[in-house]
C-alpha cells in the first residue's frame, strides 16, 4: 500500500515536470499536444527600448529659438528674423517694444536719479532749472526713442486702422498715414527748435523769437500739405499744450466740444496778440486792450449767460470758494448764494458813489456800512467755519476797497488770473493765457461815468 502511494506521488510529480517543461519550450511536445501547448504557452517576444519621440528628439538637437534670432542689438535685422519666422505683427511690435525699452529706459531714469554727493539742503540734480542742458538732452533721448520706434514699425506689415484712445484723443479722425506724416514732420520741427533753444541759456531775446515764430510758420505751412484746413485746425487744438491748461481750468463749466472751440481760439488769439508776461513782454495798456478784446469775443460766442458762467467758473475766488463749501458739506447752492452777494455790493457802491445828495465823507461812511453788513451776509450764509476763511478771501481780493471808499464794479473786462506756460511742442514759445476778472474800482471823490458798464 504505502510502495503504491509513493509510486503515484512521482508519476504526479513527473506529469507536473512534463508540462511544465512543455509550457517554456512548446517545441519539444508530443506531436499531439505540441500545437495546445504552442498557442497558449509561447513567451513574448523580448521588450525592445522605447525610441525617443521625434518632437522631443528634435528638440534636443537643436539650440533654442531666440538665440537662433537674436542680432546683438540690430533691431532692424531682428524685425526682419521674426517675421521671417513667421510671428504675427502684433507679436513682433511687442517684442520689438520690449528692445526699446530696454535700450532707452534705464538712461532716462538716470535723468532724474539724485545725486548722492549733493547735500540735502540743495537744489537736487534731477531738478531741471531754467536754460539746464540736460532738459535738452533728455529731450533728444525722447525724440530718438520715437523716431527709432516709427522707423521699426514703418513697414505696411505693421498697419493698422486701430489706434488706442490716447492717440485718437490726440490725432482725432486722422488716418494712419496722416498720422505718421504729422509724427515726421514734428520730428523736424523739433530737432530744428531744440537746436534754437540749445543757445538760449533759458531766456529767449527778440531774435529767438523770430526764428521760432518763423519754424512755427514753416511747420504750419507743412502740416497744411499732409491736413486739410479743417483737419490742421483741429489737430492743433488737440495738440496744443493751451488745450490741457483749458481743461483743467474749465473743468466745472462743463463745455460743450462748441463752447471748449470756442474759448481755445479766443485764447490761441489773445496769446498769439499778446506774447509773453513780465520783463520785455507786452506794456500795461496793450494787455488791457487785449484782454478786453478777449472778452467782448467769448461774450459773443458764447452768450450772456453761459458767458457770466464762464467767469464765475474759472475765477480763482469762486473756486476756493466752492471747495470750502464742500469741505464743510454746505446745502447745494450755498457756494452760489455766496459768490453773487459781490454784485448786490458792486449795484449798491455804484449807487452810493452815484448818489448827488450825499458828500464824499457820507458817501465813505456809507460804503464803510455796506461792508460791515456784506461781512455779516457772508458769516450768516456760510456759516462759522467757511464763513471767516471766505471773508478774509474777499476782503484782501475787493472788500477792503469798498472799506476804504471805494465802488466796485465786476464787468468781466480785466483778467483776474494771467500766466505765461514755458515753451512746450514744436513752436517752443511760452503759451500765455487769462481767466475770470477781476475787480475794478472808482473812488467817491472822482465823478460818475456817463454810462456803467452792464456786469455780466
Amino acid at each position: 500500500m504505502m510502495i503504491r502511494v509513493v509510486l503515484l506521488a512521482v508519476s504526479l510529480l513527473l506529469n507536473g515536470a512534463s508540462l511544465a517543461l512543455f509550457a517554456l519550450r512548446p517545441a519539444i511536445a508530443p506531436a499531439p499536444v505540441r500545437d495546445f501547448f504552442i498557442r497558449n504557452f509561447r513567451p513574448a517576444p523580448p521588450a525592445r527600448p522605447l525610441a525617443a519621440k521625434p518632437a522631443a528628439a528634435r528638440a534636443a538637437r537643436r539650440p533654442p529659438l531666440w538665440s537662433t534670432l537674436e542680432t546683438g542689438g540690430d533691431l532692424p535685422s531682428l524685425v526682419a528674423r521674426l517675421r521671417g519666422a513667421g510671428f504675427p505683427a502684433e507679436v513682433v511690435r511687442a517684442i520689438v517694444l520690449a528692445e526699446i525699452s530696454a535700450l532707452y529706459d534705464a538712461k532716462l531714469r538716470a535723468f532724474f536719479e539724485p545725486d548722492p554727493n549733493t547735500p540735502f539742503w540743495k537744489l537736487g540734480s534731477s531738478f531741471f532749472s531754467s536754460g539746464d542742458k540736460r532738459m535738452e538732452q533728455y529731450s533728444q533721448l525722447q525724440r530718438e526713442r520715437a523716431k527709432l520706434q516709427r522707423d521699426l514699425l514703418a513697414d505696411p506689415f505693421f498697419a493698422s486702422d486701430d489706434l488706442t484712445a490716447a492717440q485718437r484723443r490726440q490725432f482725432g479722425n486722422l488716418s494712419r498715414q496722416q498720422i505718421d506724416q504729422v509724427r515726421r514732420i514734428e520730428d523736424d520741427y523739433s530737432e530744428m527748435t531744440a537746436a534754437i533753444r540749445a543757445g538760449t541759456n533759458g531766456i529767449l531775446l527778440a531774435e529767438d523769437r523770430e526764428k521760432l515764430g518763423l519754424l512755427q510758420r514753416e511747420r504750419r505751412a507743412d502740416l497744411a500739405t499732409v491736413l486739410s484746413p479743417q483737419e490742421l485746425a483741429d489737430y492743433e487744438m488737440r495738440s496744443s499744450p493751451l488745450t490741457g491748461m483749458l481743461s483743467r481750468q474749465l473743468a466745472s463749466f462743463n463745455a460743450t466740444e462748441a463752447e471748449f472751440r470756442a474759448i481755445f481760439q479766443a485764447q490761441q488769439g489773445f496769446g498769439e496778440k499778446l506774447g509773453p508776461v513780465g520783463p520785455g513782454g507786452t506794456n500795461y495798456e496793450d494787455r488791457q486792450a487785449a484782454q478786453k478784446q478777449l472778452f467782448e469775443q467769448l461774450k459773443t460766442s458764447l452768450g450772456e449767460a453761459r458767458y457770466a458762467d464762464y467767469l464765475r467758473e474759472t475765477d480763482r475766488n469762486y473756486q476756493q470758494l466752492v471747495r470750502l463749501a464742500e469741505r464743510e458739506k454746505l446745502p447745494a447752492g450755498t457756494s452760489l448764494q455766496a459768490y453773487n452777494v459781490r454784485y448786490g455790493v458792486a449795484d449798491e457802491s455804484g449807487r452810493i458813489a452815484d448818489d448827488p445828495a450825499l458828500s464824499v465823507d457820507q458817501k465813505r461812511a456809507a460804503l464803510q456800512a455796506l461792508a460791515a453788513r456784506t461781512r455779516n451776509q457772508l458769516l450768516g450764509i456760510l456759516g462759522p467755519n467757511a464763513g471767516p476763511v471766505y471773508v478774509q478771501l474777499v476782503e484782501q481780493q475787493w472788500l477792503n476797497a469798498v472799506q476804504r471808499g471805494s465802488a466796485v464794479s465786476f464787468n468781466g473786462t480785466s483778467g483776474s488770473m494771467m500766466m505765461t506756460m514755458g515753451a512746450s511742442g514744436s513752436s517752443g514759445l511760452p503759451v500765455t493765457v487769462t481767466f475770470g476778472n477781476s475787480p475794478t474800482y472808482r473812488s467817491v471823490s472822482q465823478p460818475p461815468p456817463s454810462s456803467a458798464p452792464p456786469r455780466p
